[in-house]
Formats: C-alpha cells, sequence, structure tokens
C-alpha cells in the first residue's frame, strides 16, 4: 500500500491529542507518518506531542511560540506533505477504524481520484469511540464538476470535508488554503479540489468530530446570518478563482446567490415572527443584496432543495398562525 501523512493541528487539546493520535496508528497503515503542528497551546499540548514521538518514531512535533492561527498549521502541513497521500485531522477529532485503508484503497485504484470523503456523522460527545467500522465495499465514484454542479443546483453542501484523505500531488496544485475563507475553509478546499478530478465518497465515516464548548464552528452553527454569510465567502471565493473555468460558471454563481438569498427570506421571516425584528431585518437586507428579487415574492422553490427544508416551513407556518389566532 502507498504512504500517508497525517498532519494533526493542535492547540490546547493535550486532553484530545493522544486518542487522535492513536486513531491513526491502529488504522494498520504500515507507512505512515504523523505530523503534531502546535499552535502556541497554553497548556500542556507541547509536553504530550513530545512524549508522542518520543514512543514512535512515525510522529513528529512541532512547535510554533507564537499563535500564528490554524490556516498557518494547514499550510505548513501542506508544504511538508511528501507521502502519497495527505490528511489533515484536527486534534480534537478521529479516524474511524479500518477507513483509512479503505481511503487510500481506492486512491491506489482509482487514479482519477484527487480526495476521498467520508459520509456525514453527527458530531460526537464522549470519551469512548463510536462502535462502528468502516465496510471494505461502502464507496461511490463521481465526476467533480459533476459533483460540483449538484451542490449548487440542490444547495447541497453538506459534505463531509472536515477531514478530506488527498492525493498529495492534487494537494500541491490546488495549494494552500485561503486566510480569506475563516470557518468553511474545509469545504471551500472540497471544491478546489473537485476540479482536479473525480470524488471518492465512502459509505462510512472517514473521521469522527467531537463536539464540545471550544469548537470555533458552534458560534456559527448557532447564527443564521453568520452561517449564511459564511457559505457566500467559500462561493465567491470559489467562483472568483477555480470555479470560474466551470462549465456554466455564472449561471451556476446567480443560482447559489439565488439559493442563499432565499435561504435568507425564509430565516428572516422566522425570526420576524418570533419578535426578532433586527435579525430579520439583516437577514432581508443580506438576501436583498443578493437576489432583490427573492425579497418581494415568498421563494417558494427553495423549500424543495437540499437545504430548503420542508419542515422548516411548516414550523413557519405554523407560527404564523399562532401569531395571528386572537
Amino acid at each position: 500500500m502507498a504512504s500517508v501523512d497525517i498532519v494533526i493541528p493542535c492547540y490546547n487539546y493535550a486532553h484530545f491529542l493522544p486518542q487522535c493520535v492513536q486513531s491513526v496508528l491502529v488504522q494498520g497503515v504500515e507507512d505512515v507518518r504523523i505530523v503534531i503542528i502546535d499552535n502556541a497551546s497554553t497548556d500542556d499540548s507541547v509536553e504530550v506531542a513530545h512524549r508522542l514521538a518520543a514512543t514512535d518514531d512515525r510522529i513528529e512535533a512541532i512547535w510554533h511560540p507564537v499563535n500564528v492561527g490554524s490556516h498557518a498549521s494547514f499550510n505548513e502541513g501542506v508544504d511538508l506533505a511528501r507521502a502519497d497521500y495527505f490528511m489533515i485531522l484536527c486534534a480534537d477529532d478521529l479516524l474511524m477504524p479500518g477507513a483509512l485503508r479503505l481511503g487510500m484503497a481506492l486512491l491506489d485504484r482509482f487514479k482519477e481520484v484527487s480526495f476521498v470523503l467520508g459520509k456525514h456523522m453527527a458530531p460526537w460527545v464522549g470519551n469512548d469511540l463510536p462502535t462502528l467500522s468502516a465496510q471494505a465495499d461502502g464507496w461511490t465514484l463521481t465526476d467533480g464538476n459533476r459533483l460540483i454542479e449538484t451542490c449548487c443546483r440542490k444547495m447541497k453542501f453538506n459534505l463531509t470535508a472536515h477531514a478530506m484523505l488527498v492525493r498529495t500531488s492534487v494537494q500541491k496544485a490546488v495549494g494552500h488554503y485561503r486566510p480569506s475563507v475563516p470557518l468553511l475553509d474545509d469545504l471551500e478546499m472540497a471544491l478546489r479540489l473537485a476540479r482536479f478530478g473525480s470524488v471518492a465518497e465512502l459509505s462510512v465515516p472517514l473521521a469522527i468530530t467531537r463536539e464540545h464548548t471550544t469548537n470555533i464552528s458552534q458560534v456559527m452553527w448557532q447564527d443564521g446570518l453568520r452561517r449564511l454569510q459564511e457559505y457566500e465567502t467559500v462561493l465567491e471565493s470559489f467562483f472568483a478563482h477555480e470555479g470560474s473555468t466551470m462549465p456554466n460558471a455564472p449561471a451556476l454563481h446567480r443560482m447559489v446567490r439565488r439559493h442563499l438569498a432565499a435561504a435568507a427570506y425564509w430565516s428572516a421571516l422566522s425570526h420576524l415572527i418570533r419578535g426578532k425584528r433586527a435579525a430579520g431585518a439583516k437577514l432581508f437586507k443580506f438576501g436583498r443584496r443578493l437576489d432583490p428579487a427573492s425579497m418581494f415574492l415568498p421563494p417558494i422553490g427553495h423549500l424543495f432543495t437540499a437545504d430548503g427544508s420542508l419542515k422548516r416551513a411548516r414550523r413557519v407556518i405554523l407560527e404564523v398562525l399562532g401569531a395571528t389566532r386572537p
């Protein structure tokens, strides 16, 4: 089997780091290198990283004396990558048992595949690994451009991009993570990688995401406007660069802007019904900037897209009835 580099960025995750590293070591991959990059942690992450490195020559530890931000660690990992395949695995996440071997086998077999994604799994809470395993026959292949078009047309951007197994030569060609995309940088990177070949999607998760109070993304998911703004940042960046040369790029770009505006409309309506006028007004303003027409005529079609939820519509309607009931 080919070789793989696993880069583990770490900031104040000393209590998670050993389990994260162990989840890589038990994959049964012989030629693996683990590079822990600590970003000036104030806990004992550095000591833990060096202790782990001292026990296994497949583990390396790098320490930054000054916090230079997560993108610097990601991009340092990209520069350090020298194996056939490459992955960034955050220190608070874990590899699914057996999934790394499955992903590497697919990259070995299908040379046109640029990267591997895992199946979506809800964030996991706790200290014990879920009792799941990777099945060797669970995967699908999709042309990269077709995947991007499907995401745009159905507004389905729930790609599990937080831990991707990438062909290193493709990662080098795509380049660094962009600091201009602060939170959904993994999604933007997945879209960029998809322009360079096919995508393999496993029927099981590739990695397991923990849910805890220090997750950077928690603030975004609790703020409807912030979430839409982050999606806009991703899509504007993608269509300004790699996505600009896609077939029908202008039409796809307009389509996703309409989808975002429609999502803002329904979210604004929900906020206004609940008496959250300031938040509702901001959402309407956001949607009007992207697609003014969506703010004057209810964008019913959005409710039938992947991210437009009929359950959400039912909830909004019930809120309206409740608000108007004497």
